[in-house]
């Protein structure tokens, strides 16, 4: 089976280089897989997780957004922002979450500064969910 080179990349730092088999992105108008040999496109990414497949093994990295190209079985995606049990712990996302609840409290609903706390909501609770799911 062929393989596909993918790289996330931040403006900081390469977070993942390898080869995988399989590649599941949450795309802006929802969630795809990109095999090896599937045709070149780019993809907007919402926030959500990035699932590399690759040997019977998973890895997940959950983003605040980004970009995603593919062609000749290699996979780019660009993110401002990537999280991995790395570079955040379970207390500093739940932390956020808290102060950004209480900011949703202030903010008037439907306004661009409502939507805009609810995304980084949205995004530390996959944080919690995904990178730290089944902990205590």
């Amino acid at each position: 089976m062929d393989k596909i080179h993918c790289s996330i990349v931040t403006p900081e730092k390469v977070i993942a280089s390898k080869e995988i088999d399989q590649i599941i992105a949450p795309g802006a108008s929802g969630e795809f897989g990109i095999l090896a040999n599937h045709m070149p496109f780019i993809s907007i990414l919402d926030i959500g997780v990035i699932r590399l497949l690759y040997d019977n093994l998973q890895d997940k990295y959950v983003i605040g957004g980004g970009y995603l190209e593919f062609d000749n079985n290699s996979v780019n995606v660009l993110c401002d922002e990537v999280f991995t049990k790395d570079n955040i712990t379970k207390d500093e996302a739940l932390k956020m979450i808290s102060k950004i609840e209480s900011r949703l409290k202030e903010e008037k609903p439907n306004t661009p500064e409502y939507e805009s706390a609810y995304k980084e909501l949205e995004k530390y609770r996959y944080v919690i969910n995904i990178l730290f799911e089944g902990e205590k």
